[in-house]
């Protein structure tokens, strides 16, 4: 019987795709996945504990400069700020959260490395254009600063290949390229080299289809554990200390 069940349903997805479905229906493939995935994102929020942490959910406004709270709060959790660490942003753009953890992770064997195009965002990104959030690349004055200029499909494999990022440092990953394809490429990039204590940022961790949506994807495909540990602006932006 169960042989016959699935004969049937093989023979039914093989009609199914030879009708072509996506050319009647191909209009429903965004907003169902972005239902979809504001329904995980929903049942992920219920099941985070705020007790003993940074958490202002939930807040009827969105204050960006509640990040540098999120960075304060976590500086301070961990005493980085004499701790020799790796600190590596993906979507560096102006450079203000960058220049605030150069500022303020003062150990002078600490590196930092910003990796960015620099030419903009590679592809379209809600309301924002290809080639939107163009920079120059910023001026630190500060020898520990790095900047990587690229695509990180391009930039990141001769990063790793340069610097070995398993050098027993406490490493602090800020998520900031905004789209699902750079965010879901970084992480399984340097999934290798992630170890517990090592902090995840994220700077629009809340958009179901983008940054959410690749850390859902990369935390179930990898078997990875994080602990939230801080939460502004309705999980705009968060952080994760790996387990």
């Amino acid at each position: 019987m169960m042989n016959l069940l699935l004969r049937g349903i093989a023979f039914l997805k093989g009609v199914t795709l030879l009708l072509k479905p996506h050319l009647y229906l191909g209009w429903l493939r965004f907003p169902t996945l972005m239902f979809s995935n504001v329904l995980s994102l929903s049942k992920w929020i219920s099941n985070q504990n705020k007790t003993g942490i940074l958490n202002d959910f939930y807040s009827p406004t969105r204050d960006y400069s509640k990040r540098y709270k999120l960075y304060q709060y976590v500086l301070e959790k961990y005493n980085l700020k004499q701790e020799a660490l790796d600190y590596l942003e993906f979507g560096v753009c102006g450079g203000f959260s960058f220049k605030w953890w150069l500022e303020n992770a003062q150990n002078p064997e600490s590196h930092f490395f910003g990796f960015d195009t620099f030419e903009g965002l590679p592809e379209n990104w809600g309301t924002f254009k290809k080639g939107d959030m163009s920079a120059d690349i910023p001026v630190t004055g500060d020898f520990r600063a790095e900047f990587v200029k690229g695509l990180f499909q391009e930039s990141v494999p001769v990063f790793l290949d340069k610097y070995n990022l398993n050098n027993g440092r406490r490493k602090i990953i800020h998520l900031d390229a905004d789209l699902f394809s750079s965010t879901i490429y970084t992480l399984t990039r340097l999934a290798p080299y992630l170890k517990k204590g090592d902090i995840l940022i994220f700077d629009e961790f809340n958009v179901p289809n983008h940054e959410f949506y690749a850390y859902k994807i990369f935390t179930e495909s990898y078997y990875v554990k994080t602990k939230l540990i801080a939460a502004v602006n309705n999980y705009f932006q968060v952080a994760f200390e790996m387990e």
